[in-house]
């Protein structure tokens, strides 16, 4: 049997905290957690001195653009991406072309993901073909393989609602929100300020402030709902409220979110381009006491290839979203734990246990012995500046030449090595 000895390591679990050890892995599992382990014969041994070890991270907003969109990013170079950037497992959305709505469709797709150096998950549309319209058969996509569903890209239908989160929650799995009133963005392309800069149209900020009270009502009356990629002070403060009322509301943000405000949109450049809008840096804040007090439960990149030409056209006439496989960790732990917003520890909870616990995926998000071995190795002595080049099919990025700590020296998938060396 294979086996991986990781060595001298700091292990960050969300739930025991930090200690100073080693893991023994064989099997796809965590065999063993102690210090100064004795490695077996035939074992392969990584020094891990200096390196912080996590359960392996689980990027829940993911877009492969397979089928449909191959020349931005595929199943193949979105997990590649994945495990340069250290995430162990990812959720893809269902926004494809066509989108991943029906039970063949999704077993498709799912064989093909087979064999690929990360763990992929898929959602799958929760209207009919994400039209917005009918209920899809959540009962046969979750046979099929459905982790998750979603409209993404598009707002859950005022209508269908309830009875989507009834029929999700009866299965088992989580309804995935993208809180977006349209007829209020209409037009828009970037927050106020930005726009005015760029002489082009608004997205106003009630357009996810008016969607994020209406999904939250709808949860507190009719059962969990999970909202996507939340960026505004109002999302924030409704979110906390919900819960401190005891309603079955999770939220999650992005790293552009809390990294980045609308002040950084300084020319008519489309990597800044993503839905939703950079925000003011007062929004950028609360996104950070958010994080901090434990209000938005995950962190997901909500990974977005376009191919250069799109995104040549500029905010006009761009498409919307950036990637961030890549950048997610080093982001998170320079933004958040070095400049001491959060521990460690919860970032833990933010990029793995959480999750794990929202995808139901119970073996995952935790560092303890007969948990998979699926490890994210953090190196925060490496500094470097984000890269015009990735691994993606796509470079859409807000933060290329940005200097960042805290890049993955490695990704351990079912106890192997998939990835090792800075992305």
């Amino acid at each position: 049997m294979p086996r991986l000895l990781i060595k001298n390591a700091l292990l960050i679990d969300p739930v025991l905290g930090e200690s100073r050890g080693d893991l023994l892995l064989a099997g796809g599992k965590i065999l063993r957690a102690g210090r100064k382990l004795a490695p077996p014969h035939g074992c392969e041994v990584f020094d891990a001195s200096g390196l912080w070890v996590f359960p392996g991270f689980i990027d829940i907003h993911v877009h492969a653009r397979e089928p449909g969109a191959e020349a931005a990013e595929t199943l193949a170079s979105a997990a590649l991406a994945a495990a340069a950037g250290g995430i162990t497992s990812m959720l893809l959305m269902p926004n494809t072309s066509p989108p991943i709505a029906s039970p063949a469709l999704l077993r498709k797709y799912a064989a093909r993901a087979k064999g690929l150096p990360v763990n992929v998950y898929f959602s799958a549309a929760a209207t009919a073909w994400r039209a917005g319209g009918e209920p899809s058969c959540l009962a046969a996509l979750k046979k099929a393989g459905a982790r998750a569903f979603t409209d993404d890209g598009s707002c859950l239908p005022g209508g269908a609602l309830a009875g989507l989160i009834k029929g999700a929650a009866a299965l088992g799995l989580p309804l995935l929100d993208h809180p977006e009133d349209f007829s209020r963005t209409a037009a828009g392309v970037a927050a106020p300020a930005a726009a005015r800069r760029l002489g082009l149209a608004p997205i106003p900020p009630e357009a996810e402030a008016f969607a994020v009270l209406r999904d939250i009502l709808a949860a507190a009356s009719h059962g969990p709902l999970h909202l996507q990629h939340l960026s505004l002070a109002a999302s924030v403060a409704a979110l906390r409220r919900a819960k401190k009322l005891g309603w079955p509301v999770t939220g999650e943000t992005c790293p552009h979110y809390f990294s980045l405000s609308e002040r950084a949109i300084r020319k008519d450049d489309a990597n800044f381009k993503m839905k939703p809008p950079l925000r003011p840096e007062a929004d950028r804040r609360a996104v950070l006491r958010g994080l901090a007090d434990g209000t938005i439960d995950i962190i997901a990149s909500d990974h977005a290839p376009h191919e250069r030409r799109l995104k040549e056209k500029g905010f006009a006439g761009a498409p919307f979203g950036v990637i961030g496989l890549e950048t997610l960790a080093a982001l998170c732990v320079t933004k958040l734990v070095l400049e001491e917003h959060i521990s460690k520890t919860r970032l833990a909870r933010l990029l793995s246990a959480n999750p794990a616990a929202l995808l139901g995926l119970k073996n995952k998000g935790s560092l303890r012995p007969g948990r998979d071995a699926d490890l994210t190795i953090i190196d925060p002595r490496r500094r470097r500046r984000v890269p015009e080049k990735f691994v993606s099919k796509s470079s859409n990025s807000p933060f290329t030449g940005l200097p960042l700590s805290g890049w993955p020296a490695a990704a351990v998938v079912a106890g192997k090595i998939v990835r090792s060396g800075i992305c």
